[in-house]
């Protein structure tokens, strides 16, 4: 009777352990990502976004993003950025219009490693559009005016430098007039003197 009553107890008990639920052990996943898997974009995303349900470990050679253009160019830049469940990474413009590959390895709150791959298309307009603006070709076209005005000022400065340093046709002409005016009257004194009554020979008889 008694073993009967033990196990009458017992019987309650383990069957509550039987039926209770058991303790999860399953890895951490994505669940969400910025873009999307398989999204078509028409704007050129700058980073890459990918969340999980739970934070994965930060830091580490273990984690890594990696974007390749549809020629098979890695286009992601910098080092990994861990906020909270959020892992990140910045993107390089996009020059290549077409399907991107997205490969991810990072190392859940348990210490298993997760990865997975997804991708997402950029239209031509979405590459057009965060392509970077040409520059306007100012500076050359001020280069090919600066000769042309300093050719313009070369014969100035020549006049300038003539009137300063160098002797003048009207200064010329001035000390012409005054050498033939001297010796005009050199020639005029010289005439009077030998007019002169007592001058010469007549004076001598």
């Amino acid at each position: 009777m008694r073993r009967i009553r033990t196990a009458a107890l017992v019987a309650p008990f383990a069957a509550a352990l039987l039926l209770a639920p058991a303790p999860a052990f399953a890895h951490d996943v994505l669940i969400a990502s910025d873009p999307e898997d398989g999204a078509a974009l028409d704007a050129a995303p700058e980073e890459v976004t990918l969340t999980f349900n739970n934070a994965p470990m930060a830091g580490g050679s273990g984690s890594a993003i990696v974007v390749t253009s549809p020629e098979g160019t890695e286009i992601q830049e910098g080092e990994l950025t861990f906020d909270g469940t959020d892992v990140s990474v910045a993107l390089a413009t996009p020059t290549e219009a077409g399907e991107y590959g997205l490969s991810f390895r990072v190392v859940s709150s348990d210490g298993h490693p997760i990865q997975d791959t997804l991708s997402f298309s950029l239209s031509e307009e979405a590459v057009a559009a965060a392509a970077p603006e040409e520059t306007e070709e100012e500076p050359a076209a001020a280069e090919e005016e600066a000769p042309e005005e300093a050719a313009d000022e070369t014969p100035a400065a020549e006049e300038t430098a003539a009137e300063e340093g160098g002797t003048s046709p009207l200064m010329v002409l001035a000390g012409v007039v005054v050498a033939v005016a001297a010796i005009g009257a050199v020639v005029l004194v010289v005439v009077r003197s030998r007019n002169r009554p007592g001058s010469g020979e007549g004076s001598q008889k």
